[in-house]
């Protein structure tokens, strides 16, 4: 790292210490999250003073006001996530994103009630793990968990997000959580961090192999960590357990549309061989991250038939390809 990105990151740190502030007139006011990018000293961040992306900033605008204030950038606040009930299920390839960082959410997670969450307890994406892991013991305490350890790991900006150059490193000024948290994540020490550094260079496990703690073959409701509604509409036998059959239990290619077909088609080939690359430059598993997934649309014409149509295909068919490459040797 330069001198320079070092200089930039100690003093966003220093500047969000209790009783310090940017400018003279604003000497006791309370530390803030993100205070070096206060340019004007008005207590709030505004868009044009963030320095991240369009998505990094409505990220961390939880109430979608246009400016971060209040809890928007006090230490330590958590937005208000989605609890168990709320949380929408859609594939079982897909790695989700964890938003409920509350005591609730802790318990939830916390299968054996031992105060801690281990990688087996933990079924969404590596990116919030790892950063939540403080102390990189490859466990999440229940301070690191709700934020009570004075730790700023900005859990709210994904990897692309915070990567606002696109060069697939996050520099110290692309960084907006605190100094010891970065150095963490540096673990090669070369000042900047690498997607891998940030999610590890290994697939995520399964995410029925995940879900099903007790290692029974199958999954339970008190295993289940999305709306009862999505439960039950893969418990086709209603026997209140999931087996691997009924969680894989998304539509068939064979019994959906032509165009869904003919998407589907395609987000094989094309999820194979993104797996396989992203394997072979060892840029690590970024299923989520893969841009095809954004539009779906490879390959569409409107001769095919209904657009919305043929992107479920390619979605549902690349998500699991994406891991058969991944994985072919």
């Amino acid at each position: 790292m330069t001198r320079t990105g070092w200089i930039a990151m100690a003093a966003g740190l220093v500047l969000s210490a209790p009783g310090l502030a940017t400018h003279g007139h604003a000497q006791n006011r309370p530390a803030m999250r993100f205070q070096a990018m206060d340019q004007n000293g008005d207590g709030a961040i505004s868009r044009s003073e963030w320095r991240g992306s369009d998505n990094s900033f409505r990220q961390h605008d939880w109430n979608q006001d246009g400016v971060l204030s209040g809890d928007e950038v006090r230490p330590g606040a958590r937005a208000k996530g989605h609890s168990s009930a709320a949380r929408e299920f859609a594939s079982p390839s897909d790695e989700y994103p964890y938003d409920d960082w509350t005591p609730e959410g802790f318990s939830d997670l916390d299968h054996n009630r031992d105060n801690r969450i281990t990688t087996d307890e933990w079924h969404f994406d590596r990116d919030s793990f790892r950063r939540a892991d403080h102390n990189r013991d490859n466990i999440i305490s229940r301070a690191e968990f709700l934020g009570e350890d004075g730790n700023d790991d900005d859990r709210g900006d994904g990897f692309r997000d915070l990567d606002a150059n696109n060069d697939g490193r996050i520099a110290a000024d692309e960084w907006h959580g605190s100094v010891a948290v970065f150095r963490a994540l540096d673990s090669n020490h070369d000042g900047s961090i690498s997607r891998i550094e940030m999610v590890g260079d290994e697939a995520p496990a399964p995410l029925f192999t995940s879900l099903d703690v007790n290692r029974d073959g199958q999954i339970a409701k008190t295993e289940w960590h999305w709306a009862p509604a999505a439960f039950d509409r893969l418990d086709t036998n209603h026997d209140g357990r999931l087996s691997q059959a009924e969680f894989q239990g998304t539509a068939q290619p064979a019994a959906q549309s032509n165009a869904y077909r003919a998407g589907y088609e395609r987000g094989l080939t094309e999820g194979r061989a993104a797996g396989r690359e992203d394997r072979d430059r060892n840029q690590g598993w970024d299923l989520e991250g893969q841009r095809e997934l954004e539009g779906a649309d490879s390959g569409y014409v409107a001769s095919l038939g209904p657009k919305s149509e043929y992107q479920a295909g390619y979605r549902d068919a690349f998500r699991t390809a994406y891991r058969e490459g991944w994985e072919r040797r």
